[in-house]
């Protein structure tokens, strides 16, 4: 007798029909209302179906990356809303077809502007949060239509209520995903080379200025909005200070007291240069010489 594979999931003792607005008190009650739990597949599709929001495992049943204990899914967001973000579109997908676990439509789906998710199950989960966001990404590089901000390892996912469903039961193994991240890496190292090139010498401060733009600083990891104010360190000194503060949007003297703590010469050894910021821009659609 066979029994079904189980996942850790943490599942919200809340069911949702709708979205919660930024800033509405409920997110805190929502935040601590994760029960770390081990499901089958149509546990957490039978959740996800009845509304409630799922995440990684996390201590105290606090959703926190400080807090994560393990992640054993992966969710691919697809809101292009075309045909690209619809179910049999997606089920089609040789790699979905093949590994996914089961996809929805979302809340914020309409038959006119379809949007859909899909869910990955691993058949191992993963420990470090740093390795849960790195495989996150090599998906998101595989699959270049979906959401590119859905990487976190502390991230929640709202069920769907009576949402269109196609349950696929299929489980990924970790080492196909140990192997798409060593891809992702390399392609990522190839890119990186080329831009780094590229844009060698290049100081055109509003062209740098219009690339910003397309970069959200509330949206990337902490490191690389380090990256950027020091690439503007190394390439402007303190000229480039009013820029790094315009586009870094953060608490009062923040950038300052980070712009402080650099070199006074600047990154003398070129690690982080303008190529850094180039490069990030592209992942936001950002693309020479079309400044705003």
């Amino acid at each position: 007798m066979t029994t079904d594979p189980t996942f850790k999931v943490a599942i919200s003792r809340y069911a949702l029909d709708r979205k919660i607005p930024p800033g509405d008190p409920f997110w805190h009650d929502l935040t601590g209302s994760y029960d770390n739990r081990i499901v089958t597949s149509y546990d957490l599709a039978g959740a996800i179906w009845n509304g409630h929001p799922f995440a990684t495992w996390h201590r105290n049943h606090w959703r926190d990356a400080s807090n994560y204990e393990a992640g054993q899914h992966i969710a691919l967001d697809f809101d292009t809303e075309d045909h690209r973000s619809t179910l049999p579109e997606l089920t089609a997908d040789k790699f979905i077809a093949k590994h996914g676990a089961m996809i929805y439509t979302t809340m914020s789906h309409t038959p006119e502007a379809p949007r859909a998710r899909a869910v990955f199950l691993l058949d191992t989960p993963i420990l470090q949060p740093a390795n849960y966001v790195l495989a996150s990404q090599a998906l998101l590089w595989l699959f270049g239509t979906a959401d590119r901000q859905c990487k976190d390892s502390c991230r929640g996912w709202y069920g769907s209520k009576s949402c269109d469903f196609e349950m696929l039961d299929h489980v990924l193994p970790l080492e196909t995903v140990k192997h798409l991240i060593q891809q992702y890496q390399q392609t990522g190292q190839r890119e990186k080379r080329r831009v780094m090139t590229t844009w060698a010498g290049h100081t055109d401060q509003a062209e740098v200025a219009d690339a910003l733009r397309k970069i959200p600083a509330w949206s990337i990891e902490y490191d690389e909005w380090v990256g950027v104010l020091m690439a503007l360190h190394r390439e402007y000194g303190d000229a480039g200070l009013p820029l790094a503060v315009q586009w870094g949007d953060g608490a009062d003297g923040e950038i300052e007291r980070k712009w402080r703590s650099f070199r006074p010469t600047g990154n003398t050894t070129g690690a982080v240069g303008l190529g850094s910021v180039f490069l990030l821009a592209q992942r936001f659609g950002w693309t020479r010489g079309a400044i705003n």
